[in-house]
């Protein structure tokens, strides 16, 4: 049998010199090729990245942030994929360490990984698309920093929650404008998160003519937290701005109130409607707490919750994880980002994220689960203090809440 591919063995024996030339070339060639061409096929898996603590204390808290973005990979999985490949995972353990996240995103640039989910924290994001924006990798993450959002600094970073300034604004209008209070004291971790949105609360006090009658500034590995909820009572705090992420700091607050039985109308962080905190706390101490949420996820006398919503979220609470922290999975960025990403990688029809890019900052209105979605080259936030109204804390135990949904606060 002869074969018609070309040998380094002349007929008579001897080694081709030309052809061993032409040999080495080629391998030497397929050695150095960049990346870009020796990357997966239309029908390889798409790699996304998907950072999160796997290990470290906040692994079990930060693991019900990723729920809903798993409920979109095998949602687009089932639809045929994007641009017919399926979506895996290359997860990464970042110990929720602001230090583990520039090799992280080293490693994944190394493999040609141009998409990434996660990590979850101002600090640890901050540091994440700090490698990541100059090596073009597209990415979102769970902070609610304002920074992270600045289409100019991070041009690649796309932020799809409402931030701190959305949350500031919203917070310091109920109650100043309408609850009409005057005496506003301020309670903010230690964290990039609570040196942002502190800040932009002044400014907004200081624009009704007000200034926070105290400050209280804690380290969020206090084993106490009376000293500081005294230290505003004494202040004469009317309403309290409190600017904290997790629920046993959070807890610590609300009892040590119920302790003293002060109980100030209080606005704040998201993480207050996470239903644990009404199994830590007497029910009394929660009566007068609000926080921003998600208007497509709420509901009032005149409006019911949104068919749409209340499928997603039936299903996102037959995941692991989703059970106990329904607020949290259902809030995160992951769903609406993979949604939205198979939607401009469609569109353009390829995976080049300069392109992508581009796409994304032209994005207008885009349908999303938590409101409707647009950005520009300079605002990588996707929403609007329009999509954003205050819910109850309370409500949580309410049959419609389903976990999830919240009661909007009375106006």
């Amino acid at each position: 049998m002869t074969s018609d591919r070309p040998t380094l063995i002349r007929p008579d024996g001897e080694i081709s010199r030309r052809r061993l030339l032409t040999a080495a070339t080629a391998l030497v060639g397929a050695a150095v090729l960049p990346h870009r061409v020796r990357a997966q096929g239309p029908a390889d898996p798409l790699k996304i990245g998907w950072v999160r603590p796997t290990t470290g204390r906040l692994a079990s808290s930060f693991s019900s942030l990723y729920v809903n973005g798993l409920v979109a990979i095998d949602e687009i999985n089932a639809a045929g994929g994007i641009l017919g490949r399926q979506i895996v995972r290359d997860e990464q353990d970042d110990e929720a360490s602001p230090a583990k996240e520039p090799a992280i995103i080293l490693k994944y640039a190394e493999e040609g990984i141009n998409f990434v989910c996660g990590p979850t924290g101002s600090s640890q994001t901050l540091s994440s698309i700090s490698a990541s924006s100059p090596r073009k990798i597209i990415q979102t993450s769970y902070s609610l920093a304002s920074d992270v959002a600045n289409g100019t600094k991070y041009p690649y970073h796309y932020q799809l929650v409402f931030n701190s300034d959305h949350q500031a604004v919203a917070c310091v209008s109920y109650l100043c404008d309408v609850l009409k209070l005057k005496k506003i004291g301020i309670l903010q971790e230690s964290t990039a998160y609570g040196e942002q949105i502190t800040p932009v609360s002044k400014a907004e006090l200081r624009k009704r003519g007000l200034e926070a009658v105290d400050t209280q500034v804690f380290p969020i590995t206090a084993p106490d937290l009376s000293g500081y909820v005294q230290a505003l009572r004494k202040a004469g705090a009317e309403g309290v701005l409190m600017w904290m992420s997790n629920i046993p700091n959070s807890a610590m607050i609300f009892n040590a109130m119920n302790s003293m039985k002060w109980f100030p109308t209080i606005t704040g962080h998201t993480a207050l409607f996470l239903e644990a905190l009404l199994d830590m706390v007497p029910a009394e101490a929660l009566k007068n707490v609000y926080s921003t949420w998600y208007k497509s996820l709420t509901w009032s006398d005149t409006q019911e919750r949104g068919t749409r919503q209340v499928e997603y979220v039936k299903k996102l609470l037959t995941y692991p994880g989703a059970e106990g922290r329904g607020t949290d999975s259902a809030g995160s960025p992951y769903y609406d980002f993979l949604n939205l990403l198979k939607f401009v990688i469609e569109q353009e029809k390829t995976f080049e994220t300069p392109r992508l890019k581009t796409a994304l900052d032209s994005v207008r209105n885009f349908p999303g689960m938590l409101g409707n979605l647009s950005f520009t080259p300079e605002n990588h936030c996707g929403f609007s203090p329009a999509d954003m109204v205050m819910a109850t804390i309370i409500s949580a135990r309410d049959p419609r809440a389903l976990k999830v949904f919240r009661e909007r606060a009375p106006m």
